[in-house]
């Protein structure tokens, strides 16, 4: 792996003043995304109530994530597209009131079937905020601020998972399930005023929707780009760590290890508090390089720990806090390889975003299908599954190290 590419590559930016009022209004954008991973981790502490409300063994509730990321990653390719010819402001407010109606079929839901659609449409629209959001950067944001942005928002989408859980822990034990999906719906609704009343609108210099051959020749040039493949490998193989960890927490907290709803939700904040302090690791730092190769250390000595408590088994207080130290890595290598993409010479920015983010979420769901498929039989088994992606890219970095200097 090699350094991040120089701030000072600029594509869509309408305004380069550091005094912009957009960075006055960065409060608006660390809301919006906000609500995609509120879709996926909100109602998670109740999937034991929904699976016997549903009449469901868990394992198939629990595969309404692998739904939501499907249409998560549909919805990065769409978004991406979209903003090469439309104004992203405009796209991000229609794909939270897509999120809000997912968010109220998933509370109507009679089935676990129906409840995935409800997911899936959720996903669809409410997280193309994880691309319109990083474009609406691009094009508002001066080169020099946008890290530090990035950096923010990564913090936010961290700190969500963390406090998402607890939260709908909580207010499982004295409201239904299909209220926290309500609650997910009004929270979507009630952006939407605020991004078309608080944020300029965000066009794209040069309007156009791609043709076919202009999108296979984008996504050529994209995959023949060496950054490109480099970035997008970091963030698939944390991801799936990450995701596989967020999909299959029900079956290791509840099922495995006995928690009850409340304190699963409790459990599942430490690790995202490791995201956050990877996040965090990266914004204060004077040297982006730098700070990654320590985070990368850190997660590599998570992961070791993670794996040694697979086989001893400690409270899961314990085991929490080394899947904590592990994820200091994910949190840190997400806006690394975020802002080098942002760095990237493309012709249609857009459109190559929604093909990374796509790439990104769609490892996330396949590798957490591939988990259900195999249905590791002993939380060893499913600790090692979701650890071995992140391990990957551990060995891989510490490779590129003995070879030479950089990240």
């Amino acid at each position: 792996m090699h350094r991040a590419p120089p701030a000072c590559r600029v594509f869509y930016t309408v305004n380069e003043n550091p005094r912009s009022p957009m960075r006055n209004r960065t409060w608006i954008l660390l809301l919006i995304v906000m609500a995609p991973q509120m879709g996926l981790s909100l109602v998670n502490p109740a999937n034991s109530t929904i699976a016997a409300d549903l009449g469901a063994p868990l394992g198939r509730v629990e595969a309404t994530l692998t739904a939501y990321m499907a249409g998560y990653a549909l919805s990065m390719f769409a978004s991406g597209t979209l903003a090469d010819r439309f104004d992203a402001r405009r796209l991000q407010s229609l794909g939270l009131a897509l999120f809000a109606l997912g968010g109220l079929l998933a509370a109507v839901a009679p089935s676990v079937a129906a409840l995935g659609a409800g997911r899936f449409l959720q996903a669809l629209g409410g997280t193309s905020a994880t691309v319109l959001c990083r474009i609406i950067v691009q094009r508002h944001y001066p080169a020099s601020a946008r890290v530090g942005v990035l950096a923010s928002m990564s913090m936010v989408i961290s700190l969500t998972p963390a406090l998402s859980p607890l939260a709908g822990g909580v207010l499982s034990q004295f409201a239904p399930w299909r209220a926290l999906f309500l609650l997910t719906a009004a929270f979507a609704l009630a952006l939407i005023p605020a991004i078309e009343l608080a944020l300029r609108p965000a066009p794209p210099e040069r309007p156009a929707l791609p043709s076919p051959g202009e999108v296979g020749r984008a996504l050529a040039q994209a995959l023949r780009d060496r950054g490109f493949r480099r970035y997008a490998c970091c963030i698939c193989l944390v991801w799936m760590t990450y995701f596989g960890f967020i999909q299959s927490s029900s079956t290791l907290l509840q099922h495995h290890l006995g928690q009850s709803a409340l304190a699963y939700g409790a459990l599942m904040a430490v690790p995202a508090l490791g995201y956050l302090a990877g996040s965090v690791m990266v914004k204060r730092a004077a040297s982006v390089g730098a700070a990654v190769a320590r985070a990368v250390r850190l997660g590599a000595a998570g992961l070791a720990a993670t794996v040694g408590a697979a086989y001893l088994m400690p409270p899961p207080l314990a085991l929490v806090l080394c899947l904590a130290l592990a994820f200091v890595g994910v949190g840190a290598v997400i806006p690394y390889a975020q802002a080098g993409l942002l760095g990237l010479d493309v012709e249609y920015a857009g459109l190559t975003a929604g093909f990374f983010f796509f790439l990104q979420m769609a490892s996330g769901a396949l590798y957490s299908a591939l988990l259900g498929a195999l249905h590791p039989g002993t939380a060893t088994a499913l600790l090692w599954a979701v650890v071995l992606p992140q391990g990957v890219l551990t060995a891989a970095f510490a490779l590129s190290r003995l070879r030479g200097p950089g990240v």
